[in-house]
């Protein structure tokens, strides 16, 4: 379908397997809506109205908040659908919150015709409970993994994961977070921020400009390597 060649390779192969027998209502309901960085477009507890599929840009998954604070917990990008799983569970409202971290492009289809063709199309639903099913299992261990992290590697992640919504990448970033918001995305205490913050300025990982963090590129090459590391090698849950 000409919607979805902006995606990568794979994922338009994927896209166009995946259509190639969408019912007549899906095709004509679908829109594409265009939204700027930092719009919360699915707000959990409310009601389910449209699955969404990420043409361009990256968003933010938002845990729904406990004792009034929010986790950040991923990002994601072209290709990531949201708000289907809680559709084949059941569910009448959203689970979590999704805003855009860059200006995006999302494709909306209506639960009610979406689900209905699931129901009609076997390769399509088996296709995506495979895929649906890998999602939950490797944020599970994702979740894992990051529960055992010190507090340095979590700020790391943060990092990382700030300086990728920045696209392209650019040769220094500086982090405009203030520290208080910045402890209660990575789930540290203050006093913790602070010392780790320390830390990776005496191995020359961040720099600081008057008080924020700034990260060039070949720091956040260290830092991603590092983490990689960190999940891929021996550490692995």
């Amino acid at each position: 379908m000409e919607i979805f060649k902006g995606l990568p390779s794979k994922k338009r192969e994927y896209m166009n397997i995946l259509f190639r027998n969408c019912t007549e209502e899906v095709k004509y309901y679908m829109s594409v809506v265009e939204i700027e960085a930092d719009q919360t477009f699915i707000k959990a507890g409310e009601e389910c109205k449209y699955i969404y599929i990420v043409l361009t840009g990256k968003v933010t998954g938002v845990e729904w908040p406990m004792n009034e604070k929010s986790y950040y917990f991923k990002d994601f990008g072209p290709g990531d659908f949201f708000g289907e799983i809680e559709c084949f569970a059941g569910m009448k409202n959203y689970r979590i919150s999704i805003l855009s971290s860059t200006k995006c492009r999302l494709l909306a289809i209506p639960c009610v015709y979406y689900m209905e063709w699931m129901h009609m199309d076997v390769d399509a639903l088996y296709m995506r409970t495979q895929e649906n099913m890998n999602r939950l299992v490797m944020q599970t261990a994702e979740a894992r993994r990051y529960l055992f992290m010190e507090g340095k590697d979590r700020l790391m992640v943060h990092l990382v994961r700030k300086y990728e919504q920045k696209q392209p990448l650019p040769e220094k970033f500086e982090l405009k977070q203030t520290r208080t918001r910045i402890s209660e995305e990575v789930g540290i205490s203050m006093k913790t921020l602070n010392r780790n913050i320390k830390k990776l300025e005496e191995v020359n990982l961040i720099q600081l400009n008057k008080g924020k963090i700034v990260i060039t590129k070949s720091q956040y090459m260290i830092m991603k390597k590092e983490l990689e590391y960190y999940v891929n090698g021996e550490n692995v849950f």
